[in-house]
């Protein structure tokens, strides 16, 4: 293949890497806990929209990139170049690609703002980018310089499509037909505040499912594993309730807005536990911080119960904020336990006034942080975050802000 100078190789470049970072998509957003690297599913997803936004740009300049220098010679050749690429058959699958791959990370990007549900907006994301996936191997093994002179390259480029299909497939075909075998059997469903859900369900004894407290799981409560239909939730029980698993479920959206609607004993399927949130990140810790905002009570109670069952001696603290004090759940628990823990107390938050004096209003702000946790302590402390993203990120710049390390802070967003 004849050198075409440096811009040239350039290009092929980031082509290159960018079509490499493609195939690593897949990976990230496929749920392999057996694989170290991709065990942290909330890492992976935050890494597959990061780089999926990259992808993005790249892609969109890659046509313009290859176009430009044409239009350096003349306005009239980069014009006929623009014609040619557009109605050359040889460039359509390519052409196809490049529209597919941009119009589905807009819809990406601004998924919270279409018009569909969410299971809607994941089916059509899936079979979108497998689509693009095959069309841009086919452009790369056709049209592009290395597929055209290396054949071994097109045997790369092919098996990494390949895989990327197959990792699809497994979990949309082969895992819901393991699912489906491993049914769980709901026993409780309880409105247990003006906006949170408590969802209890069961596996047989015989079955091998096991989890660490902060831990979650996707729920399918709909009777059939075959399509999208399941949801990311974290346990909120601890290990020794097993097998009863239980969860505190928000209503934010379709789904959770019609758990009413669930009958006790039907089946669930639950793929999971998923995860990298534990005790474990606490083991050499001297204290331990729970910071929970509305739904994110789940897993903060779910480590609060182990840490109890453990008989935990260290000085333990729970901030837990709501909108409302009606919205704060298993109060006569986490109170109990404030009893018979040996250093354990609750810091309860509000943003609306209450007439309670132990409640801090607002929040859960620099101030508040100061007053719960010991910071001459922080270098041999372990703090958890739950919650939404918004209190997630406001609750690390305070941290920051008080000089806590960031491998003392544990955090999972859930925002699949």
């Amino acid at each position: 293949m004849d050198f075409k100078g440096a811009y040239v190789a350039i290009i092929s470049l980031v082509n290159l890497l960018a079509m490499m970072a493609f195939f690593i998509q897949f990976p990230l957003g496929s749920r392999l806990k057996e694989l170290s690297l991709f065990a942290n599913i909330d890492w992976n997803i935050s890494k597959h929209k990061t780089v999926g936004k990259w992808l993005g740009v790249l892609f969109f300049l890659h046509p313009l990139l290859v176009i430009a220098p044409r239009f350096f010679a003349s306005l009239d050749e980069g014009m006929t170049t623009i014609v040619l690429a557009i109605t050359s058959p040889q460039l359509l699958t390519g052409l196809i690609a490049w529209v597919l791959m941009i119009v589905w990370i807009l819809a990406s990007v601004y998924k919270n703002k279409l018009p569909i549900k969410y299971e809607t907006w994941r089916l059509t994301h899936t079979i979108g980018f497998v689509l693009i996936c095959i069309l841009a191997t086919l452009h790369l093994t056709s049209v592009g310089s290395h597929g055209q002179f290396g054949s071994e390259f097109n045997a790369i480029w092919w098996a990494l499509c390949t895989v990327s299909v197959a990792m699809v497939c497994y979990n949309y075909f082969i895992k819901p037909i393991k699912l489906s075998h491993r049914p769980f059997k709901l026993v409780e469903v309880n409105k247990i505040s003006s906006s949170d859900w408590s969802v209890s369900i069961e596996h047989n004894s015989t079955q091998d499912f096991d989890f660490e407290a902060g831990q979650f799981v996707w729920l399918n409560t709909s009777g059939s594993t075959k399509g999208v239909k399941e949801n990311p939730f974290s346990i909120a029980s601890c290990k020794k309730d097993l097998p009863r698993i239980s969860f505190i479920i928000r209503e934010l959206g379709d789904y959770t807005s019609s758990l009413g609607n669930l009958k006790l004993g039907q089946d669930v399927f639950v793929d999971g536990p998923y995860g990298s949130l534990s005790l474990a990140q606490s083991k050499k810790a001297k204290a331990i911080t729970l910071i929970a905002g509305g739904a994110g009570i789940g897993p903060m109670l779910s480590l609060l119960r182990e840490l109890a069952n453990r008989n935990e001696s260290r000085p333990v603290r729970l901030i837990y904020g709501n909108n409302q004090l009606k919205q704060m759940v298993f109060q006569e628990e986490i109170q109990a336990l404030e009893s018979t823990m040996i250093n354990f107390s609750q810091q309860l938050v509000c943003l609306e006034k209450t007439e309670r004096d132990d409640i801090y209003t607002g929040v859960i702000d620099k101030s508040c942080l100061q007053s719960n946790i010991d910071l001459t302590q922080i270098n041999h402390a372990a703090i958890y975050l739950c919650g939404p993203q918004v209190m997630i990120d406001a609750v690390k710049n305070n941290l920051k802000v008080l000089n806590v390390p960031s491998d003392k802070i544990h955090y999972e967003q859930l925002s699949f």
